[in-house]
């Protein structure tokens, strides 16, 4: 369907340039890697860009075996127009077997630093997780923006900045790759960014972002016929999302909060970011009797009551999950630019190495109470050995050292190499303490 889609729309964008050009000569441009095909007038634009992205990644295991491979981790394919104030995007990625949409949107430039977005887009939460992956520092986000960030939902969002000020809000309604059944999630979503000093020297800045979020529906309860029963927010990082993961189920809301600082000065950078996410469960203890029915609690004498529920298996209590990172770099070859209309940083230009050195702290556990029988509860052994526990998240936490070094060889081209050491802290792996990663990548933009 979505592959249908696409080449649907690249077709149509084909024939019209082809009969434009024809009529009116468009003139043909090299844009940020990509082609760009531009009338006379300047009132049309037409833009075919891509990439592809060529992996290595080597585990030097602890315990858990982990999968080191080579892959073509992802394949992309995109398409923009541009006519007067309105622009359309469309980026399709074919990667790891799997077909996906990504950006997916129609957007109304309203002024020359204002703008209107309609689609799926990003939803405008914190740096690395509104960036896109080929203008990151490292391979992959941090295991923070992993377990935390947001990344893109369908929705319709404004953007306002200026020099010195970034501002971005939207109303979103749920994922495009949500194929359960069920009400889908909605949330809204914020951020704030203000650079105070913006000069040749030095660029710093600081912001925030907040989002309140309505999980998505994760099918219906066979037994309760409820969408709502079923809601959850699963928070996942690291290698391939074992040692940091948790499932937090009956969740009613989650709210995330992000706070966020940059800062470039010339050939240096510095930039770090703290999230924090809570999420508020409630269980259907009413319905759970009804399912259970009458003749289940006559006949075994519990539970009788809504209320015995929690009295019995527990409490399901609120998570609190948090994480953040801090990284520094040096660019040979170039300086660190800063762009107020992303709020991020530029590309640097060919022949330039970057190095990189990133600290990550990330923290999905929310215990209360001691282990025991599987559940987290008081430490009353009676109480466990019947199941009793208050529902506590043990998703792991980890500490991870970063190490990169990137190399520009074009505007096209880009190779990049990264080693990372992880302290694993995890319940379900009691025998897994560090985990040695190394990434490299060949990565292609046009």
């Amino acid at each position: 369907m979505i592959k249908n889609i696409y080449i649907t729309l690249l077709a149509v964008g084909l024939v019209v340039t082809n009969v434009i050009g024809q009529e009116n000569q468009l003139s043909v441009e090299n844009k940020d890697g990509g082609i760009l095909l531009t009338s006379p007038d300047k009132e049309f634009q037409v833009g075919f860009n891509g990439r592809i992205y060529m992996d290595g990644t080597h585990y030097f295991d602890d315990v858990t075996d982990l999968s080191s491979k080579t892959a073509i981790s992802d394949i992309r394919l995109g398409t923009t127009v541009k006519w007067g104030d309105w622009d359309a995007k469309i980026n399709v990625s074919f990667g790891n077997d799997e077909l996906k949409i990504k950006d997916a949107f129609l957007r109304y430039k309203n002024t020359a630093n204002s703008m209107f977005t309609i689609g799926n887009f990003f939803e405008p939460f914190g740096i690395e997780a509104a960036a896109s992956s080929k203008d990151l520092r490292f391979i992959g986000a941090s295991n923070t923006t992993q377990a935390l960030g947001i990344g893109r939902s369908i929705g319709v969002g404004y953007t306002y900045f200026t020099s010195k000020f970034y501002g971005s809000a939207g109303v979103f309604a749920g994922s495009v790759d949500n194929q359960n059944k069920g009400d889908q999630g909605y949330s809204t979503t914020a951020k704030l960014a203000y650079t105070p000093i913006a000069n040749d020297n030095l660029t710093l800045q600081v912001g925030g972002s907040f989002s309140y979020r309505k999980p998505e529906a994760n099918g219906f309860s066979s037994s309760l016929n409820d969408d709502d029963y079923n809601r959850e927010v699963v928070l996942t990082a690291g290698p391939e999302d074992l040692f940091l993961n948790a499932d937090i189920g009956g969740a009613i809301s989650d709210t995330k909060f992000n706070f966020q600082t940059l800062a470039i000065a010339k050939s240096f950078l510095l930039q770090g970011e703290y999230i924090r996410s809570n999420v508020t469960r409630d269980e259907d203890y009413v319905s759970e009797l009804m399912k259970d029915g009458p003749l289940y609690y006559v006949t075994y004498a519990w539970p009788t009551t809504p209320k015995d529920y929690s009295d019995w298996y527990g409490e399901l209590r609120d998570i609190t999950t948090q994480a953040y990172y801090v990284q520094a770099g040096f660019l040979l070859g170039d300086e660190y630019s800063y762009n107020s209309s992303t709020a991020y940083i530029n590309r640097p230009k060919a022949g330039t190495y970057e190095f990189l050195v990133r600290y990550d702290n990330t923290d999905l556990n929310d215990i209360d109470g001691t282990y025991f029988n599987g559940a987290f509860g008081p430490a009353d052994e009676s109480a466990a050995l019947g199941g009793a526990g208050n529902k506590s998240i043990a998703g792991g936490k980890s500490e991870t050292i970063s190490v990169a070094v990137n190399y520009f060889l074009s505007n096209n081209i880009m190779f990049r190499l990264n080693y990372s050491l992880m302290d694993v802290d995890n319940i379900k792996y009691p025998l897994d303490k560090k985990v040695g990663i190394l990434n490299a990548r060949v990565q292609v933009n046009f």
